[in-house]
């Protein structure tokens, strides 16, 4: 873990009083330990001082690095009920961050958007299209939740909606959907790039109850065809575990030089292998999840920096 003497203190996430006391403590047994599995006891007690500061990189005497470290912070930010019942880590006060905090540098007014994973109603690009006049692409592969988001926006100016997602790979993948959780449930499955010009019911009827056939397309393919030469101000992403594909592809494709501004909602993967029990069925499945997220990591460190975050919730990361 690397040293780094010239930190400010200060914190935007309020620690609280009991949480502050112990951060100096806290950091100082981190950097002495590196996170070793022989301190983990002492370390699991300070979770939310060092996970509350790490927030906006402001751990005392530390700087996040996405090579060397983001495996120890994947695996100890794990969402469990400690972290879960905190008043500092509380998920919808951190996922708030992504509508509250500024931008820095701000967005262009009337600059170019893309929201992948808008879902039915597209919130989050309406307020960004409030506040800052953005020109949003929504994408959106369900073609029952693209219906109810055409209802909403399309006749609204500064809207441009996509019926497909954005991956690595031009493909049909079927969508569980499951409220405001839904997740490709096939996520290798590949087929001839001319299925996809529709996602045809009859090639892949027959799916599982609740699934329907979507739509993905290369990033290589699709943000040329969409964009042309234009710079991008925002890239805000929420789809359920298909992030780590989508920054795959954008950075496969070298787009991610035109992004200003990433931000990206990160989410546990399911293990879909055998498992003797539940505990390690989640235990594999956060190791899985922690191997796509810091490959994601590394991606966007070679061009962006990390502003704010944790893993499992939501982060910023603005060009360098």
């Amino acid at each position: 873990m690397r040293l780094w003497a010239l930190l400010p203190l200060g914190l935007s996430v309020d620690l609280g009083h009991e949480a502050a006391a112990r951060l100096d403590g806290c950091a100082q047994l981190l950097l002495e330990t590196r996170g070793a599995r022989n301190h983990e006891e002492e370390l699991m007690s300070c979770r939310v001082p060092l996970l509350g500061s790490l927030h906006e990189d402001r751990v005392p005497g530390y700087l996040y690095n996405a090579t060397e470290d983001c495996h120890f912070w994947a695996s100890y930010a794990a969402r469990d009920r400690h972290v879960e019942g905190s008043s500092v880590l509380d998920f919808s006060r951190l996922a708030a961050f992504r509508l509250s905090a500024p931008f820095e540098p701000p967005l262009r007014r009337n600059g170019t958007a893309l929201y992948v994973g808008a879902h039915r109603l597209g919130e989050d690009g309406v307020e960004f299209q409030r506040r800052f006049g953005l020109q949003m692409h929504l994408f959106e592969p369900s073609p029952t939740y693209f219906k109810s988001l055409q209802r909403s926006l399309a006749s609204w100016p500064g809207f441009t909606l996509h019926n497909y997602g954005l991956g690595s790979k031009t493909r049909v993948a079927r969508l569980q959907l499951s409220g405001t959780a839904s997740r490709v449930v096939d996520p290798e499955e590949v087929v001839d790039e001319a299925v996809s010009e529709a996602v045809s019911e009859a090639a892949l009827a027959g799916g599982p109850e609740d699934t329907e056939a979507v739509w993905i397309r290369a990033a290589a393919e699709a943000i040329p065809e969409v964009l042309g030469s234009e710079e991008v101000e925002l890239l805000h992403v929420n789809c359920e575990g298909c992030e780590y594909d989508v920054v795959q592809g954008l950075a496969q494709a070298q787009q991610l030089p035109r992004i200003a501004q990433i931000q990206v909602a990160t989410h546990l993967l399911e293990f879909r292998g055998p498992s003797s029990d539940f505990q390690e069925a989640v235990a594999l499945s956060l190791q899985v999840s922690t191997q796509r997220y810091c490959e994601m990591h590394r991606l966007l460190a070679r061009t962006h920096r990390r502003v704010w975050g944790l893993p499992w919730v939501w982060e910023r990361w603005t060009r360098k």
